[in-house]
């Protein structure tokens, strides 16, 4: 009987392991994803350099009253075009005009009792003390008449060149003070387009090279040349600020705007540029790409992108070395390590 039950139980264990195996599951398959590759090579090309700024006045300036006193009319407001010499405030002067009044007098008193000792000093009849000191009156009388004359000229406010009124500080009513503010005026007849430049380009650049700036605000081109180069680096940054003058006598470009500037120097030379199609960037907005490795993997890599070309293609400075095997399509369906075919 033992050995009849031993038997049975063996039978069980058998079937129970054969029923298992019949359930395993197969392993899954991964198919490859077709792909097409191209061999990254450096190519001869013109070198250019892109940069994003803004765009800056020729001039800006801050204009205010040389004397004290109370705003009696205000003549332009924020935004206005004014001309060179345009008047754009003027202060009460009641109180300057009575003071010059007042050194005609002294000055007419001055010069009446300087004639009249004249004669005397000359015939010896007059001490050359006495004849000094009114002569020292008669120069404090005429410049007594001059400062009040000035004072009057300055209760006038005049743009000291054209441009546009970015700023208005005072209104009628108010005191105006000597060295404040009243009015900020920024000159754009001519204007900048400034932009940072690394230590391992700015070598590179030198007045008068061309360049092309491109405004989003406006959809519009302009051509200018780098008129200026500062040979002192940012603190922070360690770059250095680069300008493209512009003519601006439309009036179109406003200081602020968006530029974004490329550089052309005119040499050749060697540079990486892929399909921009090749190129994916994340949602931290990182550029990379698919590289083919010698197992059929596909390995994201991580790229520094230059200038487009006008045959969609786009230069990468950096993250790609020659030889190497960019996936140019079917890179959108891939992750990093995914097995790959070519088409």
């Amino acid at each position: 009987m033992t050995s009849k039950f031993q038997l049975q139980a063996l039978f069980i264990a058998a079937a129970a392991i054969f029923s298992g195996c019949a359930h395993e599951e197969k392993p899954v398959t991964v198919q490859p994803i077709n792909v097409t590759v191209e061999p990254v090579q450096k190519t001869n090309s013109l070198e250019q350099f892109s940069y994003s700024g803004t765009i800056e006045p020729d001039n800006t300036v801050q204009v205010g009253f040389a004397v004290a006193g109370v705003v009696n009319n205000v003549a332009v407001q924020e935004g206005q075009l004014v001309q060179k010499g345009q008047l754009l405030a003027t202060i009460d002067a009641s109180e300057y005009i009575n003071a010059l009044a007042i050194a005609n007098a002294g000055l007419e008193q001055a010069e009446d009792l300087y004639g009249r000792l004249n004669g005397l000093y000359e015939k010896g009849s007059l001490p050359a003390k006495d004849f000094i000191d009114i002569k020292t009156k008669v120069a404090q009388a005429r410049a007594n008449k001059s400062i009040n004359a000035k004072h009057i000229a300055d209760s006038r406010l005049y743009a000291p060149m054209p441009g546009i009124v970015t700023a208005k500080l005072i209104e009628s009513g108010s005191t105006a003070a000597p060295g404040i503010p009243a009015f900020t005026i920024v000159k754009t007849d001519k204007v900048y387009a400034k932009v940072s430049v690394p230590e391992s380009e700015v070598g590179n650049l030198k007045k008068e090279t061309a360049a092309t700036v491109f405004i989003p605000t406006l959809n519009d081109s302009l051509k200018g040349n780098i008129s200026i180069i500062n040979p002192q680096a940012d603190a922070a940054s360690k770059t250095y600020a680069v300008k493209i003058q512009l003519n601006n006598s439309a009036g179109k470009l406003l200081p602020g705007m968006i530029a974004n500037v490329q550089i052309h120097t005119n040499k050749m030379t060697d540079a990486i540029i892929i399909p921009a199609t090749a190129i994916i960037r994340d949602a931290d907005n990182i550029s990379y790409v698919f590289v083919a490795n010698t197992t059929n993997r596909a390995i994201k890599k991580r790229v520094t992108t230059g200038n487009l070309t006008g045959s969609n293609k786009v230069t990468i400075t950096d993250g790609l070395q020659p030889g190497d095997n960019i996936i140019v399509a079917g890179q959108t369906k891939l992750q990093d390590g995914a097995t790959i075919s070519f088409q």
